[in-house]
């Protein structure tokens, strides 16, 4: 189930952005911010255990305009679909038009799941990781 992220998910998410992104992970605080600028597109995909406690298996944050801010699945539920269930709901909000994101250019497997989801590489920002390029990837929606 995606349901949008409230402060009692933060531990969880804390844990997944620790796993996901160890070179450059969001603290609290941003997550916080996050929280506060996108209310409506800062969703969980959640699993409901059967003593009904949910257990936060990924998160995707984006803009109204389509930028995926922030995509990441826990290490034990990756390729189980839930990146994919979580950006082709991103991709159903209304009058986006296209949507897009920046991955370290090291980083093959965002890109091979991006260029399975249909996205394709726009451009490179210098250093845009400090000392790594970013692919800026880009799907247009119909």
């Amino acid at each position: 189930m995606i349901r949008p992220f409230s402060l009692s998910d933060l531990d969880a998410i804390l844990e997944i952005e620790s796993q996901s992104f160890p070179k450059s992970p969001y603290d609290w605080a941003t997550f916080v911010n996050l929280q506060a600028l996108y209310p409506e597109t800062f969703l969980v995909c959640v699993d409901t255990n059967h003593d009904l406690r949910e257990k936060i298996l990924g998160y995707i944050i984006f803009s109204r305009d389509g930028h995926i801010i922030s995509i990441a699945v826990h290490l034990q539920h990756r390729r189980k679909e839930i990146g994919t269930y979580l950006l082709r709901r991103a991709m159903k909000t209304p009058r986006l038009r296209k949507v897009w994101a920046e991955v370290r250019k090291s980083n093959h497997g965002a890109q091979a799941f991006y260029s399975k989801m249909g996205f394709q590489i726009e451009g490179v920002i210098p250093n845009y990781y400090g000392n790594e390029d970013a692919l800026v990837i880009q799907r247009t929606l119909s």
